[in-house]
């Protein structure tokens, strides 16, 4: 599933009271999914990571308390008993819970963890306990791991795998990186405009195994972008040598030559939001814009566009009926099936844009005569 599908299979079997388990390699999103539905929803987002744990940490190191007893004589006696320390991030959760908030509990990495930790995480997560301490009512679970050989796949990761019993406790959900998605979401992100046109180019190279090197991920990527960002700022001070060995370190030779190369190219910029609305009307040089991009390079244009106009418009409303009518002049141009899906990305995530289309009437009407012309 990709990253939409499987936030909304997640949210569905939290609904249920069941524990989601997510399956994804490293770096195509599983914690950006975790944090997306606990924004989403409003609640506190608490974040354990089975990997960096040791054992006996989450169950809290034993301490020894003294209490009133009785003797075999019932006469009145001290004696001792062991109790366990809370560990800090059950801490946390308790202090969420206490003012009123609904808490995500997200356990990560939990098949990279020794298989000690693994059985504690795993009594916190079934049986909602763990040496004495329990979960408050409420509290929602949402476990993530890496695939593993196992299932029939060839990985390289050092896994702990569960057995049959403990897989039948879980609802897995399989995750699987989509380039179209992630430029959507990068756009939104702040992710650099020319990191995501390297992936509208390259699309296999979101998620990339390169043999005998560094393997690529979306999380490559964003981290490439904040290098590039600083780079592009300071390129007197950065030799290109230096640049492209960070690159190298994010997502190996291949790719890092590739890349370097194509910001270095003369790539036209995407028509922007300036471009569009900034003249009385639309420029000549817009419309063979349009008729000389590719398909990808008109989407992104368009979200960039989009994400501007909606601020724009929740700043100035006075002037809101000649955003409108420019944006339908300017997805007019757009290939039909395109503009369709730009118009259900309106409804989906831009809702003041979507407020105002939905009263325009030449809006409506280039939606159905759209759907009239791909029939």
């Amino acid at each position: 599933m990709n990253f939409t599908d499987t936030l909304k299979s997640v949210d569905l079997v939290l609904s249920t009271e069941e524990v989601p388990l997510i399956v994804g390699e490293s770096g195509i999103g599983k914690t950006a999914l975790a944090q997306e539905i606990a924004q989403k929803n409003q609640w506190s987002l608490i974040v354990i990571n089975g990997n960096l744990l040791k054992e006996g940490e989450i169950g809290g190191l034993p301490t020894i308390e003294s209490y009133q007893g009785v003797n075999g004589k019932t006469d009145p006696m001290e004696k001792k008993a062991t109790v366990y320390a809370v560990h800090h991030k059950l801490r946390e959760i308790d202090e969420e819970v206490a003012q009123g908030k609904t808490v995500l509990l997200f356990i990560d990495e939990i098949n990279r963890c020794e298989h000690t930790v693994q059985q504690e995480l795993m009594n916190l997560i079934l049986n909602r306990e763990i040496n004495g301490y329990k979960l408050p009512k409420g509290v929602k679970i949402l476990a993530a791991m890496n695939p593993s050989s196992k299932y029939g796949s060839d990985f390289d990761y050092q896994v702990v795998d569960m057995d049959a019993a403990q897989e039948n406790r879980f609802v897995w959900l399989s995750m699987e990186p989509d380039y179209q998605q992630w430029m959507g979401w990068a756009l939104e992100a702040g992710i650099e405009e020319k990191v995501v046109e390297f992936i509208s180019t390259f699309p296999d190279y979101l998620h990339k195994i390169n043999e005998d090197d560094l393997r690529a991920t979306p999380r490559s990527y964003e981290r490439i972008s904040s290098s590039y960002k600083i780079y592009k700022e300071n390129k007197d001070s950065i030799p290109r040598s230096v640049f492209l060995n960070v690159v190298k370190g994010n997502v190996g030779r291949l790719i890092a030559e590739e890349f370097v190369s194509f910001v270095e190219s003369d790539h036209p910029s995407l028509i922007s939001y300036k471009e569009v609305f900034s003249e009385p009307s639309l420029p000549e040089s817009i419309r063979e814009s349009i008729k000389k991009e590719s398909h990808t390079r008109l989407y992104l244009a368009a979200k960039n566009i989009l994400k501007s106009l909606e601020t724009t418009i929740l700043t100035q409303r006075d002037d809101s009926s000649f955003y409108i009518d420019r944006l339908i002049e300017f997805l007019n141009l757009y290939p039909v099936d395109l503009m369709i899906g730009i118009m259900k990305d309106i409804k989906n995530s831009y809702p003041e844009v979507y407020k105002l289309a939905l009263e325009n009437e030449a809006f409506i009407e280039s939606y159905f005569e759209s759907y009239r012309l791909i029939r």
